[in-house]
């Protein structure tokens, strides 16, 4: 919840915001359209939607952009909870999973670096709860909220929402060797809701290129939307194609999960490892106590991603559910089996996660960004009080466990979100600090222009998608005596200089890529040899 009122990183979250910022100012919400002018073909319309809608009710804000993700965040873990209490049949596994998932660091960042993530989780999430639950009891209404599911899915970020939940769904049968129920016919019922879901997005698709034959997208004419968010979007990026540098690093995601997933990454790690030599042990037998669902889509997800020539981390989002149950689910067993001494020591593996993260912290609340915020502080002592009171008055070791992991997590994004990313986005990103600027100084929206410089976020806190211009458009404007401020850099400013303009004021701010962070910016010492300045100034 205090992320939400921290203001947009650059790049894809501000970017995205400006494609909503488009659909509602032009009340277009058929084409997706970004901040530079061109058509946006990579993701679906859902996010931008959501959130255009937002704007509606709450007006164009950091706040409104992020808070659809947020609610479906909340769906999310709701429907861990359920997933995880039905497939062990114990509610006790259902709510640690959802507070697994909830407390996972990745997760909580997907509600602060807002992109497609958090909702193509939340309709993947609901999706198997809903089409599991169909498996079980054969209800209607499972059928028809599975589809819309699967759709949230799919119109968030493309088929990997459809897949993923068809391949968990799919290991039900086949662990418990129930045929009849894999070929059940009415599973062509959610194909058909899922078609009819999705046919909005899809004819929207239509619309901006199929029909459009002459625009040029990625360089590229008579190019199909329908048929790239359908297929090609999937192979392309499982190849390589057309996303900038394709590496392949098959360990990527193993080593990613040690952070995505703190502070549950290890107990994780065991719970997998221990699952596997389980049902290797007793050659994949049918135990109606145990549950193949998770293992088997963890083992599959992971052989796709990692075989991809594109990754990035959050990729490995999807999985975060099905991490958090397979986690709570073998923490319960092994409780319930009176393991003391496995407990004991999976309890002394999150004390060292639990210490590191704490130096961690320190170390960027206290030397990095310093906290000066007396509420943020106040909430941080509380919280390390709670903790500590856990840590030596709690006698149950599982609950001690849970306990103080979800408390660590929560210290942990408190002070990221109340101190580190306030400190580090509004005085490193350049757009926020020139955009404040415009409205202190009350200068006219329209008469801004990029000149060799584009800033996501200067156009979203400006609520107007500055266009660019060039040395000609300059003249032109100049000669007329218009008014004429310029976004730019300080090489291109000393450009205007060389072309004979006259620079009547000039603004200048800190600018970084924020998601991009370095030992050497972190340190103060050596952080202004990383960091350059932009400029917004006024020419004649």
């Amino acid at each position: 919840m205090v992320g939400l009122f921290v203001p947009l990183m650059d790049q894809d979250a501000s970017h995205h915001a400006n494609i909503a910022l488009h659909m509602y100012q032009q009340h277009d919400y058929v084409n997706l359209i970004d901040d530079t002018g061109k058509d946006y073909l990579d993701k679906p319309h859902l996010h931008f939607w959501l959130a255009a809608l937002s704007f509606n009710i709450f007006g164009v804000h950091d706040f409104a952009y992020k808070l659809p993700s947020f609610l479906m965040t909340i769906l999310a873990v709701y429907a861990t909870y359920r997933l995880g209490r039905l497939l062990y049949h114990n509610k006790q596994v259902g709510l640690i999973s959802a507070l697994i998932f909830a407390s996972s660091q990745a997760e909580i960042l997907a509600n602060n670096d807002v992109r497609m993530d958090a909702l193509l989780v939340s309709g993947i999430v609901l999706a198997i709860w809903q089409l599991t639950e169909a498996a079980y009891f054969d209800k209607w209404y499972n059928y028809l909220l599975g589809a819309f599911g699967l759709a949230i899915g799919f119109t968030a970020k493309g088929m990997i929402g459809f897949i993923m939940p068809c391949i968990a769904i799919c290991w039900l049968p086949v662990y418990q060797r129930n045929w009849k129920k894999l070929f059940n016919w009415k599973w062509l019922t959610v194909l058909i809701l899922f078609a009819l879901f999705i046919a909005p997005c899809l004819y929207c698709y239509y619309l901006q290129f199929d029909l459009h034959p002459e625009k040029v997208v990625r360089g590229m004419k008579h190019v199909s939307g329908v048929k790239f968010i359908l297929w090609n979007q999937n192979f392309e990026r499982l190849q390589g194609k057309g996303w900038g540098n394709a590496h392949k690093d098959y360990f990527f995601f193993f080593h990613t999960e040690l952070w995505a997933f703190l502070p549950w990454s290890l107990l994780t790690y065991f719970a997998f490892i221990d699952r596997i030599a389980f049902f290797i042990k007793n050659r994949f037998r049918y135990f109606k106590s145990m549950e193949f669902l998770t293992v088997g889509t963890i083992v599959f997800i992971f052989a796709i991603i990692s075989s991809s020539s594109y990754q990035l981390p959050h990729y490995l989002n999807v999985l975060f559910p099905i991490f958090a149950i397979i986690t709570a689910g073998e923490l319960v067993t092994i409780a319930a089996a009176n393991k003391q001494k496995v407990l004991s020591r999976l309890l002394k593996v999150q004390y060292f996660v639990i210490i590191v993260i704490l130096v961690l912290l320190v170390l960027i609340n206290a030397w990095y960004f310093p906290l000066h915020s007396w509420l943020i502080s106040a909430i941080t002592f509380i919280l390390l009080a709670a903790l500590g009171y856990t840590v030596f008055n709690e006698k149950l070791p599982l609950k001690k466990l849970v306990i103080a992991s979800v408390l660590t997590a929560a210290i942990t994004n408190i002070l990221l979100n109340g101190n580190f990313y306030p400190q580090l986005i509004n005085g490193y990103q350049s757009g926020i600090g020139l955009s404040k600027i415009v409205k202190e100084k009350g200068i006219p929206v329209n008469s801004i222009y990029n000149y060799y410089n584009h800033n996501e976020s200067f156009n979203f806190h400006t609520r107007h998608l500055t266009p660019f211009i060039g040395i000609g458009g300059i003249k032109s404007k100049t000669t007329q005596h218009q008014p004429m401020w310029l976004f730019t850099t300080a090489q291109s400013k000393a450009d205007l200089i060389k072309n004979s303009f006259k620079i009547i004021e000039s603004y200048n701010y800190n600018s970084y890529r924020v998601t991009r962070l370095t030992p050497k910016f972190l340190n103060p010492k050596t952080r202004a040899q990383t960091v350059e300045q932009d400029y917004l100034v006024r020419v004649q």
